[in-house]
């Protein structure tokens, strides 16, 4: 149970308590979800594929048709059989709680302050956190963490679009088998090399894009373009007016005006019509460990509060970018955030909960029984950069 010090006793001069600021979270500005049933969208970012009021759900897609018959062949007989892949979308429950006192003389101290009026606010502060987490969770590793536990007990896995900047040809190939593909991407994270050539810059947007749209087929928002989230390390470059190869430097004045009159969080403007490019402060880091032959990939993350282990890292680090099409992810939900309230000790003693039944996963299709190199993935993709130090 939480008492004040001494020198938080009452002080008439100054009574207003303040809550610590957290880092901005711009996945919280996208609210538009894609409808997967109509194909509808209510605006242009539309990255959540909306599962609301259910706990699992397959959902299916159609693969495109091949062959046919040219001439006089006879058409009967060379028929092509309709193919399709599935997704399983899951929720699973995750909560936190604070306890407080409703009276006595250490309730008395703190009411002062106000202390029992910010529990709901701490609370779903820390909830929206905890969402932001679980989204990148599942863009970087297929699923939420709440639904690698029971009763869910979901295997996380790497996503199957990866770009590694800097690596040239030696560009991660997927495999079904988790560890293998490990391997290929500590292959091209190795062949990228910690260099400021593995970092962000106007040449890499480019490529990125060619990636993304003619590699891997990524389908973009309803507005035809991508939303580009760049860790606030590789923002840094994209930013400097100095520099011929960032974005600021190649349109200073209307880079600077279309990002002061944007009404989205972190925005850094819009690259050849293709990229709403917004800076993440909280993306992830991949750690590195191992060598060749048995590379180990760690995924690192901003936690809720004060908790960010992303600088307690051992071995060759890249900073996680995410390239996010239509429908990217899959939110569903069997319980909204509520709240209880629990008593004890003849009420003294308040415990308030905050409670969330619902869950995260990246929309890929395939056999989801047993995994195949026969997928569809496009609606996002990873793109690693070299975690360099930032000079201030």
């Amino acid at each position: 149970m939480y008492r004040l010090s001494t020198a938080q006793l009452a002080q008439s001069f100054d009574r207003k308590l303040q809550m610590e600021s957290v880092l901005p979270d711009p996945l919280e500005d996208f609210k538009g979800n894609f409808d997967i049933e109509t194909g509808q969208v209510p605006n242009g970012h539309t990255m959540f594929v909306d599962m609301k009021g259910q706990r699992q759900r397959t959902l299916v897609v159609t693969r495109p048709v091949a062959g046919g018959i040219q001439g006089r062949t006879v058409q009967l007989g060379n028929e092509v059989d309709q193919d399709a892949l599935e997704t399983l979308c899951y929720a699973n429950d995750f909560s936190n709680a604070i306890t407080t006192e409703t009276y006595g003389i250490d309730a008395n101290e703190k009411s002062f302050y106000g202390f029992l009026e910010k529990v709901q606010p701490q609370l779903s502060l820390w909830h929206g956190e905890k969402r932001g987490r679980y989204k990148r969770e599942a863009l970087l590793e297929r699923y939420s963490n709440n639904l690698t536990v029971a009763p869910q007990s979901l295997t996380a896995r790497w996503n199957e679009n990866i770009y590694v900047v800097n690596a040239g040809t030696t560009q991660p190939a997927y495999n079904v088998t988790n560890a293998t593909y490990e391997e290929n991407i500590g292959d091209a994270m190795v062949a990228a090399g910690i260099t400021s050539a593995a970092t962000l810059s106007v040449a890499v947007l480019n490529r990125l894009l060619y990636w993304a749209r003619v590699t891997k087929k990524i389908e973009p928002m309803a507005n035809g373009r991508y939303v580009l989230l760049v860790p606030s390390r590789q923002a840094l470059p994209l930013k400097d007016p100095s520099s011929s190869t960032s974005i600021a430097g190649v349109f200073k004045d209307s880079h600077v005006m279309e990002a002061a009159q944007n009404s989205f969080n972190c925005y850094l403007g819009t690259w050849a019509n293709a990229f709403d490019i917004f800076e993440d402060p909280r993306a992830p880091v991949v750690d590195l460990t191992g060598s060749n032959g048995s590379y180990a990939l760690a995924s690192i993350y901003k936690d809720a509060g004060t908790s960010d282990g992303r600088t307690s890292t051992s071995g060759t680090v890249s900073d996680v970018g995410f390239i996010l099409g239509k429908g990217a992810l899959i939110e569903a939900e069997y319980e909204p955030l509520h709240f209880k309230d629990e008593d004890q000790n003849y009420q003294k003693i308040k415990g308030i909960g905050a409670f969330h039944g619902c869950g995260w996963t990246r929309r890929v299709y395939d056999n989801t029984a047993s995994p195949t190199t026969t997928y569809v993935q496009q609606s996002s993709g990873i793109f690693l950069c070299a975690s360099l130090g930032v000079t201030l």
